[in-house]
């Protein structure tokens, strides 16, 4: 069951953030950085990492979902917007270069999922 996206009035963001934990990796000059994500949202996500990235980096990001059935890979090119510690991992935004078709069906997914849940 998944929990109601993370989303309050006075929140910068645009859009709903759905909590996750999802692994995933971060591709840095040919690096990998095995990260895990936290939220995602139509122009973002959250991901928590034990590497620090500067903000302004450039990077892929890498994951795979099911969707219709099937274990779908995801690319997505993001760019790093904050970079915080948080106890001994660091709290990372990040924005979409791109949206994907499989991103957008992702977060169609999530929605629908979220509609399910009963509210108290």
């Amino acid at each position: 069951m998944m929990p109601s996206p993370i989303f309050t009035p006075s929140d910068k963001r645009q859009a709903e953030r759905y909590p996750s934990h999802k692994a995933s990796i971060l591709m840095i000059d040919g690096r990998q950085i095995y990260t895990t994500i936290i939220n995602f949202s139509a122009s973002g996500v959250g991901i928590l990492s034990a590497a620090t990235i500067e903000p302004g980096t450039q990077v892929e990001l890498q994951f795979e979902v099911e969707l219709d059935s099937r274990i779908t890979s995801i690319q997505i090119p993001i760019e790093i917007v904050r970079c915080s510690d948080d106890d001994d991992e660091h709290l990372i935004g990040a924005k979409l270069q791109t949206v994907t078709f499989e991103y957008r069906a992702l977060l169609k997914k999530l929605a629908t999922l979220h509609a399910r849940i009963p509210t108290q």
